[in-house]
């Protein structure tokens, strides 16, 4: 098997099959016991390879707004009581991404086809009832391990003098955004609601502006001399007028375009 094969996607449509199992994540971060802001209860998700957690902390700082996110939760995935994703903004996501693309455009698709692999869990397994976890196989676990090992590790010290997190402790803090929107966007009087707001909110909105903002970025760098290139500089300067849910509309014309040939119709 080519390394192309080991992560070809066919262009996914949402089913049945995929809402019933963001109904039953959605449910079991329901039951998920809270805290309090200053002293907020912490749910381990995962354990990665690496002995890193992905992990919630509940409740998060949308239960305090105006008009609270009652069931908001806070991701994380670090180790030894460290958060390496804390205070993480969409700017800070994006960015990640886009200094991919620096290093290597063809790695710049792959970590993208994972990407979209995440948005729609197809990745994923139930380790036991009514736990849905992301969970690659052994090969996509290789895979995303020697994309780490042979491209990332140097490549953000050789381009940024930067170290930056493992790529697969990045897919799992994504995955723990997208399953806290959904939380959001999907509870209607403490159980789970697809009738309104349409299937796309919530994880796959989210994931998807994961997705389309760096392609959309990495298209005008190219023409630029992207040594010289202020990552947090561009990324303020083009999106600032804009919300994240209101820019992952990427067709699916485009995205087979973008990552051509791991990503197909």
């Amino acid at each position: 098997m080519s390394e192309h094969d080991i992560i070809k996607t066919k262009i996914f449509k949402s089913n049945k099959d995929f809402i019933s199992q963001r109904v039953q994540r959605i449910t079991e971060a329901i039951a998920f016991k809270s805290g309090t802001i200053e002293n907020p209860k912490k749910h381990i998700i995962s354990t990665l390879p690496n002995g890193k957690e992905s992990y919630f902390y509940k409740p998060g700082k949308e239960t305090l707004r105006k008009k609270p996110n009652v069931h908001d939760m806070w991701p994380n995935v670090g180790a030894n009581g460290i958060s390496e994703t804390e205070n993480w903004t969409f700017e800070k996501i994006w960015e990640y991404l886009i200094k991919i693309s620096v290093i290597s455009q063809s790695t710049f698709k792959k970590v993208l086809v994972l990407l979209y692999r995440n948005c729609f869990l197809l990745d994923y397994q139930e380790i036991e009832v009514g736990k849905l976890r992301y969970l690659p196989s052994k090969e996509i676990l290789d895979y995303i391990n020697n994309i780490e090992t042979f491209v990332l590790k140097d490549g953000f010290m050789d381009k940024f003098r930067s170290k930056e997190i493992g790529l697969l402790e990045y897919l799992y803090f994504i995955d723990l955004l997208g399953w806290n929107e959904d939380v959001k966007y999907h509870i209607v009087d403490n159980k789970p609601d697809f009738l309104k707001g349409g299937k796309r909110v919530g994880r796959v909105n989210t994931i998807l502006s994961v997705i389309s903002v760096p392609l959309m970025i990495n298209d005008f760098i190219l023409k630029l001399y992207i040594d010289k290139i202020k990552i947090k500089l561009l990324l303020s300067t083009l999106l600032k007028p804009s919300k994240p849910k209101n820019i992952w509309d990427i067709s699916n014309k485009q995205l087979i375009k973008h990552l051509s040939p791991h990503l197909i119709g």
